[in-house]
């Protein structure tokens, strides 16, 4: 494959990448993710003097838990990626650096 085609090809590769990604974005703004939930009371300014047969209280839920997939794996998998590519450079360095290099006595 020439240069122009591989890098055609990995420019297609990175606005598919942002397209998708910029949709995604949208598809979530436009659910519109914890507005809405649970039937909205509506309120008017008219003062009636009525009160309601049975106070209703408001309860907060708890916040929920932070799952362990979230609390565990990935940050071991973050470690894991940054232990590869430490490995990774310091392989490359040791392997091809130190050929290109040699002690002349």
């Amino acid at each position: 494959m020439s240069r122009t085609g591989r890098n055609s090809l990995f420019l297609l590769i990175v606005a598919v990448f942002i397209a998708g990604f910029a949709l995604v974005v949208q598809a979530a703004e436009e659910t519109g993710e914890g507005e809405g939930e649970g039937g909205d009371a509506t309120t008017s300014t008219i003062e009636s003097g009525l009160s309601p047969a049975v106070p209703i209280e408001a309860e907060e839920a708890p916040p929920a838990d932070v799952d362990w997939t979230y609390r565990y794996m990935i940050p071991t998998g973050l470690v894991i990626a940054a232990v590869i590519i430490l490995v990774t450079a310091i392989k490359y360095f040791t392997d091809v650096v130190r050929k290109r290099y040699r002690i002349v006595e």
